[in-house]
This record gives structure tokens, sequence and C-alpha cells, in this order.
């Protein structure tokens, strides 16, 4: 991976996609030295390199909104790195003279850039401006783009996002709808399941399959029905996505029947057939533990004295 692509990596972490009302500014550390710099000289800066963009962001946050005028030229700079530091120091301070700025940033020739402007908009996320301007970007030609588009829809608990994001399923590239997957499971929990064995059945990527059996370990609150995907994904074509299953019903469900993703066929199929007559036994009684982190089943009550 590049230099440029790391260090926009970083700009797009700098801080959270949250509301500035709900954000508390990150710390700006020893690099950032407002006091002995002025605006124009951290821009320069930023031009300079990753690494001085990084410091000089945010010392131009830490300056505050009387820098806004000089950040808000410097997202109009011919050199990209400018564009999407800038871009970082204005989410910081979170003003929203800066919204039109960054929005603008949505259409940048620079995927990079259009990324880092898609994701720090998620400052002024409460806006109808702004959601409506992110839901177009699901539809940008770069799956990177997308990818973080969506991002930031799930980190904004934007449900109301999930039909748009549902299209991306039938995207050409396996790693938007793998995307796809994650955020609707965010966005949806248990109610996803469905979808999520509709893409183990049909979906001719093992990095999309392996994605739909990863999503059951993210959904909130966990639900037992998870293990139906789990136990399906064991019989897939694909070693990873195997493992990858069993490894989540292992956590999840303490329980294991002896199946190795890479065991002969047959010998795998013993193992599934234990798993299902498992889950079809205890289904009904599995609850959810906290402190162990898995479903547990509770032994059945006992018969009534007679």
């Amino acid at each position: 991976m590049s230099t440029r692509v790391v260090m926009a990596l970083l700009a797009l972490a700098l801080l959270p996609a949250l509301p500035v009302s709900a954000q508390a500014l990150p710390d700006r550390g020893p690099e950032a030295r407002p006091e002995t710099e002025t605006p124009a000289e951290l821009i320069a800066r930023m031009a300079a390199d990753d690494f001085q963009g990084m410091a000089a962001s945010r010392g131009l946050a830490a300056m505050g909104p009387r820098v806004l005028p000089e950040l808000i030229r410097a997202a109009e700079d011919d050199v990209p790195r400018v564009r999407y530091w800038s871009v970082a120091a204005m989410s910081s301070i979170g003003d929203e003279r800066a919204v039109p700025a960054v929005l603008a940033l949505f259409d940048d020739p620079d995927d990079l850039v259009r990324a880092v402007a898609i994701w720090h908009s998620g400052r002024w996320f409460h806006r109808d401006d702004v959601r409506t301007a992110v839901l177009k970007k699901l539809d940008d030609p770069s799956p990177f783009v997308r990818g973080w588009t969506m991002k930031l829809i799930h980190a904004s608990d934007y449900r109301e996002a999930a039909d748009e994001v549902r299209r991306l399923l039938e995207a050409a590239e396996p790693e938007v709808r793998y995307d796809a997957l994650h955020t609707l499971a965010v966005l949806e929990g248990p109610d996803v399941l469905p979808t999520l064995k509709t893409a183990l059945e049909k979906d001719e990527s093992p990095l999309v399959r392996e994605g739909a059996v990863r999503c059951c370990s993210v959904l909130d609150p966990p639900t037992p029905g998870s293990a139906e995907v789990l136990i399906a994904a064991l019989a897939d074509s694909n070693e990873e996505v195997r493992r990858a299953a069993v490894t989540l019903l292992r956590k999840g469900f303490g329980q294991h029947f002896g199946f190795e993703p890479d065991a002969e066929p047959l010998e795998r199929e013993k193992a599934v057939r234990q798993w299902h007559n498992w889950y079809e036994a205890n289904a009904q009684g599995l609850r959810w533990n906290p402190e162990n982190r898995r479903f547990e089943a509770e032994p059945p009550e006992p018969a009534p004295d007679r």
C-alpha cells in the first residue's frame, strides 16, 4: 500500500464521524504549533507531504473557526492531500459554515479526497442536505468511495438508508457487496438473517459468502438464529468460508463436533449432521450469556411429579 493511501486512511480516521455536539476534539499532540505558525504556513506544510499534512491539519484545527476562510480556500488546492487534510481540520472544528466546501468535494476527481470528505461530513449528519448528498454517493463509480459511504451510514446508525444500501447487494464488485452486507447487519440487526442466508446460498464470490458468515458476529442483539447461517456455511465449497463459520460457532455456541474445514467431505458431512441435530434439539432454549459472550442451552424443565 502506498504512503499516500496510508496517510489518506489516517485522514479518514483522524476523528470519528460524529456530530460536533457529540464529539470531543482530538488531542492535538506536540507536533501542532499554532502559536508559532500562521495558517498559510501550516497549509504549505500540508502540501509538502502527508506526515506534515497530518500535523498541520491538527494545528489548523486547534486554531478554531477563525481559520475557516483559509481552510475553505485550501479545499480547492491543486494538491489532493491539501484538500483532504483541510477537510479533516474543518471537521474537527465542526463549524457549520464549512459544510458547502465539504459537500463540494463529494465530486472531487480524486477518489481519496471524495472518501475523506464523505466520512468527515458525518460531523454534520444531522443536516438533511448532508444526508441526501451522502446517499447519492452510494452510486459513486469508485468501490473505495462507496465503501466509506457505507461506513459512515452504519457509524451514524442511519437506518433509513437500508433500502438504498440493499441495492448494492447487486453491485458488480464483491467488495461492495461485502460492505453492503456488513452495513445492513449493523442497521437491521437480527432482521438481516434472511439476507445473509440468500448471500450465502447465491453469491458466487467466496469473499461475500465469508462476509455473510462474519456478519453474524455483529448482530445486535445477538440472536441464536445466526447458528442457521453458520451451520449452512459449513457446507460451503470454499475452505475459508467453512473455517470462518466453524470458528464463530465454536466461539458463539461452545460446540465443535470435530468439524475441520479441510477434512474430507464425508467427515465434514458427519459433523454437520451433528450440528443440525444439536441445534434442532436446543434452539428454543439458547440464551445469550454476556459474561461468557456466547449462547448457552438452558437445561430442560424437570417433569412434574406424578
